[in-house]
């Protein structure tokens, strides 16, 4: 019989064990679990000095039991309601495969799973077959690029990063760290200047934390830095101020969506959108734009008109050259 290796798993096998008097000792329970007995008296261990068991040793029955039998597991209760948001989580974390958050959050939801109790009224592969959650593809991370990134962010120290595409490695402050559409993004500072930049942490090819600690600046700012950040990229350190209209006959699509935290809607009496926000990042911006194609207007900034204009003519360029 396949078993699982969890400590969870274990420990309630062996206190159904211990409750029903089979005294249970670390070689015989080792056998049947495929561990070591190092493992389960760890486990016995964890029972009687953490979860404060009643367990004692029988020299008679050369075997562990409860002295008590009235003593009973910290129990796990999940209300139905419960369960069904937590089982939908567990499938929403495909969307982050790849990453190393995926697995240890995984672990996490199979161990609270392996607490609940076996009568349930909802079969779980039932709700796992009916959601399905989907994601742009994203950058799988390294393991240790991970781990030394979030380690800089927890002890405010400083990491030595080498970057795809640059050839030298640089120093930064790791500030934050935020998912954006299902890409991993490292925000971080310099010593030397009051900007902010964006690192794709599956961009980052080497890092290493230093012993050099930071001061997290007063003026960073987590919630004005995200809701100005367009989609995925933040860009410059400047914000600009886009004033775009859309076509009537666009104008349910564009309606129905949030496509900014901060954004400001106006319909006009002749039945277009008028869209504003503050965004950093204009390429992303363009990018979303040019998917209208004609519906759309851009009023402000220049930059970004100039911007289309630029992008545009150099497609047009290249569907004469291909025709």
């Amino acid at each position: 019989m396949t078993r699982t290796k969890s400590q969870f798993s274990r420990i309630l096998a062996l206190d159904q064990q211990l409750r029903d008097g089979k005294h249970p000792n670390c070689l015989s329970f080792a056998g049947e679990w495929e561990v070591s007995q190092k493992t389960v008296q760890r486990d016995i261990d964890f029972l009687r000095d953490q979860l404060g068991a009643p367990v004692e040793y029988s020299r008679k029955e050369k075997g562990y039991f409860y002295s008590d039998k009235n003593w009973f597991l910290p129990a796990l209760n999940l209300k139905e309601g419960e369960l069904i948001p937590l089982l939908i989580a567990t499938k929403a974390l495909e969307q982050y495969r790849g990453t190393p958050v995926a697995g240890q959050l995984q672990n996490i939801f199979t161990k609270i799973a392996e607490l609940l109790p076996e009568q349930i009224s909802i079969d779980p592969e039932l709700l796992y077959s009916s959601f399905s959650f989907t994601a742009p593809p994203a950058r799988p991370i390294s393991k240790t690029v991970w781990k030394s990134v979030v380690r800089g962010l927890l002890t405010r120290r400083m990491l030595r990063i080498t970057y795809f595409g640059k050839q030298k490695s640089f120093d930064a402050c790791p500030y934050h760290l935020a998912n954006l559409q299902g890409e991993w993004y490292l925000f971080v500072g310099f010593d030397d200047s009051e900007d902010i930049r964006q690192l794709a942490v599956g961009r980052i090819e080497k890092v290493t934390l230093l012993s050099k600690p930071f001061i997290m600046p007063e003026s960073f700012d987590t919630e004005k830095l995200l809701t100005e950040t367009f989609r995925r990229f933040a860009g410059d350190n400047q914000a600009h101020a886009v004033k775009v209209v859309f076509d009537k006959e666009v104008a349910p699509y564009v309606l129905e969506k949030e496509w900014h935290p901060k954004q400001q809607v106006n319909i006009r009496r002749d039945g277009n959108v008028e869209l504003l926000f503050q965004a950093k990042g204009l390429f992303e911006v363009m990018r979303w734009l040019l998917a209208w194609g004609c519906y759309v207007t851009v009023k402000s900034p220049k930059k970004l008109r100039d911007m289309l204009n630029d992008e545009i003519r150099a497609m047009a360029a290249r569907i004469e050259k291909a025709s």
